[in-house]
């Protein structure tokens, strides 16, 4: 029990509570000192209330209005279900496995589409608004769900709440029962439902199914903050990374760090460059901007991104930085096949990169800029401060801005920045690999995830369509521009509209640059980022180290799954005990790299396991988790040992020294 300070009333025992619960919260509320807001009324005279100046909150009163909410929500709970588990025709990942083996043994037996029982506990349970928070005891003590999430516009509102329930008590008794409690207060409903949705995908990820909503009242801000969280419900149960990703980022970014000299871009103050940046996407209006783009690029300094780079060189337009992030053997084919069919060497281009792309991309480019990304595993080994540079997934275009934000460009312009389409019959620029090479045609029109079927606001008004990936770029874009971005950024691209951006018309460009200067921005950004010689972020002990931490990992997960089996532990039992793994702190001084490579494909087994748990009798729910925990353990196995196989890989190249790296039989010098 955590002790406070002696306080003469409940307002100051909630305000010492929250000093030691909710630190930021109380030096907001402290800074109160003459509320707009006044309580009328009472809790014993039945007439309760905010006075806000213009207009009470409740009517008739708080007590009778939360009371009657409650009673409808005991009655009909406002719930969210996810989607069914996706069952592979031929697993591919550890998840594919445990997915197959649940749906196996739910053939020909009964499964719900929701959970049979309407009251069972759920994951989450979301409240809009607090008001003076009447509602908040009842449902505090009712509601059997892990976490609780307050949203408010009005910190005052909290403020003035704290005169009248005993929230010191709340907290203790949250923390008894092992309930978490977050505090959203905004007045940017994007941002607001941004907060909720993060939270969402951390602690308690692998139980989203079955949440709670529970709206208190209603305003202008909350009821979009809940439209636009309700609007990405789709993006909330994707996966927060999978096992088998994470061993590749691993076995790239060993040998990256290893075998390659590289400029390091960090965050760190920097002059701001008042030369504009273009940032160049390969969505469809590309085509139509491609002469405007040759009309500037002796002035502006250009980012490519991903497969834009082949439409830019086709028409002979040479862009200053090439941006890569994926760490698959795509992307880098691509590269190949721009040196093969257009001939070029790829000179004078200089490579921005996630520290996880493949290796045999890295000697194609003769300069390089490698950056460490946010949480994954490879960066919690290597990165020397253990801190990634956030928002640069999950395009291309999203890690082309981060970084022309991070050098400093106060003028930013996105070319081909569709993140969707007019017209979703086409996904890219008809001179992008896409529509150019054998291998790539109908792949994309093949998957979900690429149907462009979310209809959006366009760029230059009317409608513009989204696939769910290019939906959650645009999201992860947004919330990048509010939260790192200084710059003025002007969409150029007649897409999907990004929010935080102003649209422009290509050519309405105009840009005045002395002679020489796009040079004299380029050699000061080579200037000012910090070179890293080959094996200087990898030395060999901690390698060795890492590798034995990893084998008594899986060793320690086993025996919980074997002990959750031997004593028929619960799914919400083996959750908790399985929690301890996947903390960001731990015992093991490689707790991060353990947590990074197993959190996504665990939690999604999770989600799994609670989604069938939850929909069949009570009766099977323990025939449930005997099949869930017996293919759990088998994956944990396999995975011990691929990690083991990686890591061996890893130490073995560290004992090789090369001055030449062979990309299709073309030796390269590194």
């Amino acid at each position: 029990m955590i002790a406070l300070e002696p306080a003469t009333s409940r307002f100051e025992t909630n305000m010492a509570a929250l000093r030691l619960r909710f630190p930021v919260v109380h030096l907001r509320l402290a800074s109160i000192v003459r509320p707009q807001s006044r309580i009328t009324g009472s809790l014993e005279t039945g007439d309760l209330n905010l006075d806000l100046g213009h207009t009470a909150l409740y009517t008739p009163d708080a007590e009778s209005f939360a009371d009657a909410q409650l009673g409808r929500f005991r009655t009909s709970p406002s719930r969210f279900y996810m989607n069914p588990p996706g069952n592979e025709e031929a697993p591919r990942q550890h998840q594919h496995f445990i997915a197959a083996a649940l749906y196996e043994y739910g053939r020909n037996r009964p499964v719900s589409a929701t959970p049979p029982v309407p009251m069972d506990g759920g994951g989450f349970l979301l409240v809009y608004g607090i008001g003076l928070g009447c509602h908040l005891p009842a449902l505090f003590a009712e509601a059997e769900v892990r976490h609780f999430i307050l949203i408010e516009e009005h910190l005052e509102f909290l403020y003035q709440s704290l005169h009248l329930h005993d929230w010191a008590g709340i907290f203790e008794t949250l923390a008894e029962r092992g309930q978490s409690l977050r505090f959203v207060f905004g007045s940017e409903p994007r941002h607001v439902a941004a907060q909720v949705h993060w939270y969402m995908r951390g602690q308690g990820f692998g139980l989203i199914d079955g949440s709670f909503i529970f709206r208190h009242y209603s305003s202008m801000m909350l009821d979009k903050a809940y439209e636009e969280f309700t609007q990405s419900l789709s993006l909330l149960s994707i996966s927060i990374g999978f096992f088998e990703d994470e061993l590749a980022m691993l076995s790239n970014c060993g040998p990256n760090l290893i075998w390659f000299d590289y400029r390091l871009l960090d965050v760190r103050p920097r002059v701001e460059i008042d030369l504009p940046a273009i940032i160049v996407g390969s969505g469809p209006s590309l085509d139509g901007s491609i002469e405007i783009l040759r009309s500037l690029r002796d002035r502006v300094i250009i980012f490519s991104c991903g497969s834009a780079l082949r439409p830019l060189l086709s028409a002979g337009i040479r862009p200053d930085f090439h941006c890569e992030l994926e760490n698959s053997w795509q992307a880098f084919h691509s590269i190949c096949h721009i040196v093969d069919t257009l001939g070029d060497d790829l000179r004078g281009i200089t490579l921005i990169a996630s520290t996880t792309v493949i290796s045999d991309m890295l000697p194609l480019f003769k300069e390089r800029i490698l950056y460490f990304r946010d949480s994954v595993s490879s960066t919690g080994l290597w990165c020397p401060d253990h801190c990634g540079i956030y928002g640069t997934a999950p395009t291309c275009t999203n890690l082309a801005l981060r970084a022309a934000t991070l050098l400093c460009f106060k003028e930013l312009y996105l070319f081909g920045v569709d993140l969707g389409t007019r017209d979703p019959a086409q996904h890219h620029s008809r001179a992008s690999i896409y529509y150019n090479e054998e291998r790539w045609t109908g792949v994309l029109e093949s998957e979900p995830q690429n149907q462009m079927s979310i209809e959006m606001p366009g760029n230059f008004g009317g409608k513009a369509y989204a696939s769910p990936i290019l939906h959650w770029a645009r999201m992860m874009m947004a919330q990048g521009i509010e939260a790192f971005s200084f710059s003025k950024i002007f969409n150029c691209s007649d897409g999907v509209a990004i929010p935080g951006t102003a649209p422009r018309l290509p050519a309405s460009i105009r840009v005045a640059a002395p002679p020489g200067r796009k040079q004299v921005v380029l050699a000061r950004i080579n200037r000012e980022l910090e070179t890293k010689a080959k094996r200087e972020l990898i030395p060999l002990a901690p390698l060795v180290a890492a590798r034995a931490a990893f084998v008594e990992y899986y060793d320690q997960m086993v025996a919980t799954v074997d002990q959750a089996a031997e004593e028929n532990f619960t799914f919400i039992a083996f959750y908790e005990e399985m929690a301890q793994y996947l903390r960001e702190t731990g015992p093991s001084v490689f707790q991060l790299t353990l947590r990074g490579v197993n959190v996504g494909t665990l939690m999604m087994s999770f989600q799994m396991a609670y989604y069938f748990v939850r929909r069949v009798p009570e009766a099977e729910q323990p025939a449930v988790m005997a099949v869930y925990l017996k293919v759990l353990r088998a994956r944990l196995v396999e995975m011990k040992s691929a990690v083991d196989v990686i890591f061996g890989e890893i130490v073995a190249a560290h004992a090789e020294d090369r001055t030449v790296y062979t990309v299709n039989g073309r030796d390269y010098a590194i």
